[in-house]
Formats: C-alpha cells, sequence, structure tokens
C-alpha cells in the first residue's frame, strides 16, 4: 500500500474534518476535541506546517502540524519545534504512518534549524511515546499537570510559597498574535482564549464511572456538581505568566472569564510547586501530562513554555 504525504490544502477539508470527527480520546470518559476547522489551532504560531497522509486513491487517513514556537531552559531562549494535531484515521494504525509523519516533521524542523523539538500528552498515549522513540530515536519525557479550575470558585488570596517553582507558561512575541486571541491583567497574569482554538465535548462517560460520579456528588455535591455531563461541550482558558508573585490576584481573571460565560480556566504547572498547592483543591480535574522532547530535560532545569503549545 503506497502512502504520500503532502501539504496541507484547503481541498482536504472536509476530509479532515470527517478523520477528527471520528476520533476521541480517553477510555472511562471519551472526549473528542471540536474545531472549526484543521488550522484553527494554527492560527496563533507565526509559522506552521501541516502536513497530510494520502492513501493511492487520495484518502486522507492521517494528519499533523508542526510549527515554530520558543522556549526558555535556564534562561536560555531556544527556538524550537512543536508537532500537534498528529491523527491517524483508526483502520491505517499500526502501519507505521505516525511514524512517517514524525520523521518527515523532525527533518522539516532541521532544515529551519531548529534542534529542540517537543510535542505534549498523556502518559497514557503509548501509541505516540512508542512512535516518537522509532521515529526520532532518543526521547525524554517532563511531567507537567492540567488543574481544572471552574470560573465561579472563590480563591482565597492567602498564599504559601514552597519555592519550588521550575516550570513556568508564557505567552512570546505576543505582539504578533491575532487579536482577541488573549487577555492580559493587570496583576501580569494573562489568559488564552482557548476556546477560540478547540473546545472538549465529554462524548461519553462509562457506566462504571458515572456510578463513581454518582457517589461523589452525594459525597461532596459543591465541588462534583461543577463537573461536565456527558455530551457538554467545555469551553475554556488557559492561564500564563502565573508566578508566586501574582497568583493570589487569580479572582479577578475567574470573575472575567465568568463574565464571558466560560465556565472553566485551565491553569498548567507541576505537582507539588507553589501554584498547585495553592490552587489542587478547588480543582475539579487533574490532567498529568508529559512533554516529549528529543533533548534532555531534568527537574532541575528551569523551563518556560509557550502556552499556545498547551
Amino acid at each position: 500500500m503506497r502512502i504520500d504525504l503532502t501539504p496541507y490544502h484547503p481541498g482536504f477539508d472536509s476530509a479532515i474534518a470527517t478523520l477528527e470527527d471520528d476520533i476521541v480520546q480517553g477510555k472511562g470518559t471519551q472526549l473528542k476535541i471540536l474545531k472549526n476547522h484543521f488550522l484553527d489551532r494554527s492560527v496563533v504560531f507565526q509559522k506552521s506546517f501541516p502536513w497530510v497522509a494520502l492513501t493511492e486513491d487520495d484518502k486522507v487517513i492521517a494528519t499533523a502540524v508542526g510549527a515554530q514556537t520558543k522556549l526558555v531552559i535556564n534562561e536560555q531562549i531556544i527556538e524550537a519545534g512543536f508537532v500537534f494535531d498528529a491523527k491517524v484515521h483508526l483502520s491505517y494504525r499500526r502501519k507505521g504512518i505516525g511514524m512517517r509523519l514524525a520523521r518527515h516533521l523532525k527533518d522539516r524542523f532541521s532544515k529551519e534549524g531548529f534542534d529542540k523539538n517537543f510535542t505534549t500528552l498523556k502518559l497514557s498515549n503509548a501509541p505516540v511515546i512508542k512512535v516518537s522513540a522509532k521515529a526520532i530515536g532518543n526521547i525524554w519525557l517532563t511531567p507537567f499537570l492540567y488543574l481544572t479550575i471552574p470560573t465561579c470558585a472563590k480563591i482565597p488570596s492567602f498564599f504559601r510559597s514552597t519555592g519550588t517553582d521550575n516550570f513556568s507558561v508564557r505567552l512570546f512575541d505576543k505582539e504578533q498574535l491575532p487579536v482577541g486571541f488573549h487577555t492580559n491583567f493587570t496583576s501580569g497574569l494573562g489568559v488564552l482564549h482557548t476556546w477560540k482554538l478547540y473546545r472538549l465535548k465529554i462524548e461519553k462517560i462509562s457506566w462504571l464511572y458515572k456510578q463513581g460520579l454518582k457517589c461523589l456528588r452525594k459525597i461532596s455535591p459543591k465541588h462534583y456538581n461543577l463537573l461536565p455531563k456527558e455530551k457538554e461541550v467545555m469551553e475554556f482558558a488557559t492561564l500564563f505568566n502565573h508566578t508566586e508573585q501574582n497568583i493570589s490576584s487569580i479572582n479577578e481573571v475567574l470573575l472575567n472569564l465568568e463574565a464571558k460565560e466560560k465556565k472553566f480556566l485551565l491553569v498548567c504547572c507541576r505537582k507539588g510547586d507553589s501554584v498547585y498547592n495553592h490552587l489542587k483543591s478547588y480543582s475539579i480535574n487533574t490532567y498529568h501530562y508529559y512533554m516529549l522532547t528529543d533533548f534532555a530535560l531534568s527537574k532541575k532545569d528551569k523551563l518556560a513554555i509557550d502556552v499556545r503549545c498547551l
């Protein structure tokens, strides 16, 4: 079977939309990513490289997008490649297509001069980890997590520092971002309007999970009644520029989003750091994620990632 890799073209839009609509993530709770257009996440990057995989009869069976971004590692600014929206049709998995796309984007990043590249994923996404290892060789996994904060929450301003914040989220080159994609606050906090890039639909919740949620809602109704229901579409923003110095001002962000009728704020941090300890009890869900990199990172490295990569 011959598979061709080709740059994205608007003529593929309908086929890509069908491919994306058929893909769900998770088991107990199945999530579907909703977008108005394949390139919605790409528009916030200065430079992106969308590719598709085609069969001999020009059927779209896979996609992947690479983009230019920045990382700051131990105060050093680095131009890097970021991979996202990597999807393979269910009927064409385990045929090396994802590996070919990964190698292709790796080669493209090399031509652009990026010698450090990464993606983000759940640790449970074993297929992507295996494909990446086969495609690019040595890989490293660096943990972080998402806290889901309801915008109706009221969080005390009292803050206790733990002094362990080596992970931060920034918005680099924000002057190049299209108008209307972020909000900055006087405290220094900012939010990316992630709902304009993609949304999450709770496609299905397994019977077992539903029973567990019923019990949790009886135990703590104030907390767990805020969890989204089956078939609900979540629109959210993602926090950036949060530090020990300004996280106590998060309520102004929550009030702003609540007024916009956005129910959730995602906060990326590391388990045990100051922001995590301050907000964890107000989070209705915690998603454990990893940066998968083709370069070594240690827990001691001070890392800043662009919010557009989350």
